[in-house]
């Protein structure tokens, strides 16, 4: 909701988003230290997390591909504008990372970030349901899923249920965010967004 209200003062104002970015420069320098603190539950279970890494590789990789290319083709069935079909791209992807992705593909600031955050807001609301219903009781796995599906919110969620989920929803972003940086500027490059 809070973004929908930003992005609509702007545009009422008429202030461009190069002017906002440059206003709020203080809080988006703020963002990356958050974001480091969340992985002291990772650190504090390195050794649980270090027994699964080529599981969560693997994991990482068909998950995120698959949320990569179902976004792109979801985008282009609906007929998006190529503008939206890229930041639909980086929903999954942590901001700082997709802020730098969108940076690198000239994409839209604004509708990566509307994207990243509608998808983090969604993730911590519709994944814990479909968790439930599919009975996933196993703490890491349901941390790694919301990690890769949401982010830092995924991350927050997480810590509601444990340390060790935080932990693996802490990998998940952070690898889903490396597997993003070298594979979507590259996708969007050779399909000509």
């Amino acid at each position: 909701m809070t973004i929908i209200l930003i992005i609509s003062v702007l545009y009422v104002l008429d202030i461009p988003y190069t002017e906002y970015r440059d206003g709020t420069q203080i809080l988006n320098a703020l963002i990356a230290p958050a974001i480091v603190s969340l992985a002291v539950p990772l650190y504090q279970n390195l050794k649980q997390v270090k027994s699964s890494l080529g599981l969560i590789f693997i994991t990482v990789l068909i998950a995120g591909s698959g949320i990569f290319i179902s976004a792109l083709l979801l985008g282009e069935y609906m007929g998006l504008p190529s503008s939206m079909v890229e930041a639909l791209s980086t929903k999954s992807i942590t901001l700082p990372i997709a802020l730098e992705i969108a940076e690198l593909t000239n994409m839209s600031i604004s509708l990566v970030v509307l994207g990243v955050f509608s998808t983090g807001l969604a993730g911590v609301i519709i994944v814990p349901l479909i968790l439930n219903f599919l009975k996933v009781k196993d703490e890491s796995l349901q941390g790694l899923v919301l990690g890769v599906t949401a982010h830092v919110f995924g991350i927050a969620k997480a810590l509601d249920i444990s340390p060790i989920s935080a932990a693996f929803a802490t990998i998940g972003m952070v690898l889903m965010g490396c597997f993003s940086v070298l594979i979507v500027p590259l996708v969007l490059q050779v399909f000509n967004f």
